[in-house]
């Protein structure tokens, strides 16, 4: 029996420590210089985004929804108050290393740009409504989110 569990924990192990290897380190790199860029620049702290990216709780502050907005901006993926869909979808083939993980998360995309409203919304709402989806549709999805509390 012992040596079952043995065997299964070890098997999640691996799978853990496998899914971590998808996301390139050089992405993981220059995301992590926006996030402190825009975290510094709306003076957000480093805690809403673990709660959005671990948690998926969206930032309900004003301040932490445009520091959103701001590293939507900085990587392409919003212009002019609106998701640019084609850059997320880029961003994702930056992002992760195995092409299936990219079609996943373009699926995900997909979703979320039918799922996310822009009525009526300003671009920093518009864009922590939209992360708060692409984070749970991955998630489900089963891709590996980017822990930053290990990489910056």
């Amino acid at each position: 029996m012992n040596s079952r569990f043995g065997i299964v924990f070890a098997s999640l192990a691996l799978l853990h420590i496998t899914n971590a290897g998808n996301i390139k380190e050089g992405y993981v790199a220059k995301i992590a210089e926006i996030k402190d860029k825009c975290l510094k620049e709306h003076n957000v702290d480093h805690s809403v985004v673990e709660d959005l990216l671990k948690k998926s709780i969206k930032p309900e502050v004003k301040a932490a929804q445009c520091m959103v907005a701001c590293f939507f901006e900085e990587n392409g993926m919003m212009k002019d108050g609106k998701i640019v869909s084609e850059m997320v979808k880029s961003n994702n083939a930056h992002q992760y290393e195995d092409p299936a993980d990219v079609e996943k998360a373009n699926e995900a995309s997909d979703m979320c740009d039918g799922e996310v409203s822009t009525d009526g919304k300003d671009k920093c709402l518009l864009a922590a409504d939209y992360a708060l989806c692409w984070v749970k549709r991955t998630e489900e999805a089963g891709l590996p989110q980017i822990d930053f509390a290990n990489s910056s």
